[in-house]
């Protein structure tokens, strides 16, 4: 019996020790950045964490648009709304910056679920305002977000819209939206576990999210991406912010990581930017600690 309770206390040990060396290692990546930064990791099979200003507020740039997709199976759920009712484009719901709804002709119908796919898989700021809008609009999408249990995040405004802004101090600071990484892996959390609007929406939202097209983040370093590894995520960029968080489904373990980037030196709108480059090695680092 005395040497079973060794074991255990020696495995115990080895494990605690581990921990300690992954947060280490994540705990220098984080303070070499030159920016600021906010990294929360959970293991979904253990509940080990991994963290690093787990409780900051962050502009969220685009990832905002995961909880606009949440509001919009919420409105679909409760048979307000169908995914195959259509929107129709026109002139005055063109927004730069990211996607391709900016280019086409006024007068483009798509469904709901087509807008949804181009707003979290291309990062279409038109379709996410149209989005925004189909479901009450920003104070609508941001209500749905605290009835989760999530006081830290907001959509404040819909995208190069500030006069849609439902705090204007909070705009001029964070953008269109804000979060913290804790309360962005919280929501990511329970949309694994079938838990945002409910099981079959939130699978759907995830299936939806593995398709996403930018993968100069998370999936970047990761070994075999696409054959075993599946990521449901959202980037997230603005000039001096870049971000990435999603649901990493490997063979052995599954786990949500969340990294966020900001007052970035690097502001350069290339893939080597230094804000993709930390977040694809913070995801190889909790990658490799993970899954053993």
């Amino acid at each position: 019996m005395k040497n079973v309770t060794s074991l255990i206390f020696a495995l115990a040990f080895i494990a605690t020790a581990s921990a300690q060396s992954l947060q280490d290692s994540v705990n220098a990546l984080a303070r070499n950045y030159k920016g600021d930064v906010g990294i929360y990791a959970v293991d979904l099979a253990n509940g080990d964490t991994v963290s690093y200003n787990a409780d900051k507020q962050f502009p969220t740039a685009s990832v905002i648009k995961i909880f606009v997709l949440g509001k919009l199976y919420q409105e679909v759920a409760q048979g307000k709304l169908k995914l195959t009712d259509e929107v129709v484009l026109r002139d005055s719901d063109k927004t730069p910056g990211s996607g391709i709804l900016q280019f086409m002709d006024p007068g483009l119908k798509l469904t709901l679920r087509d807008a949804a796919w181009l707003m979290i898989n291309l990062s279409d700021n038109t379709a996410a305002n149209m989005l925004a809008d189909e479901v009450g609009g920003v104070r609508k999408v941001t209500d749905f977000i605290y009835s989760l249990g999530l006081p830290h995040t907001m959509m404040l405004s819909k995208i190069f819209k500030k006069n849609t802004s439902i705090d204007t101090a909070e705009s001029a600071k964070y953008g269109l939206g804000v979060t913290t990484p804790r309360e962005t892996a919280e929501y990511l959390v329970k949309l694994y576990k079938g838990q945002i609007v409910d099981s079959a929406s939130s699978r759907a939202m995830i299936n939806l999210m593995k398709e996403q097209f930018y993968d100069t983040g998370i999936p970047r370093f990761l070994p075999t991406y696409r054959d075993t590894i599946e990521i449901a995520h959202k980037t997230g960029e603005l000039n001096a912010t870049r971000n990435d968080c999603g649901i990493i489904y490997t063979p052995r373990t599954n786990y949500v990581l969340t990294v966020f980037t900001t007052d970035n030196s690097d502001r350069r709108w290339i893939v080597d930017n230094s804000g993709d480059m930390f977040i694809a090695k913070v995801s190889r680092l909790i990658y490799d600690n993970f899954v053993k």
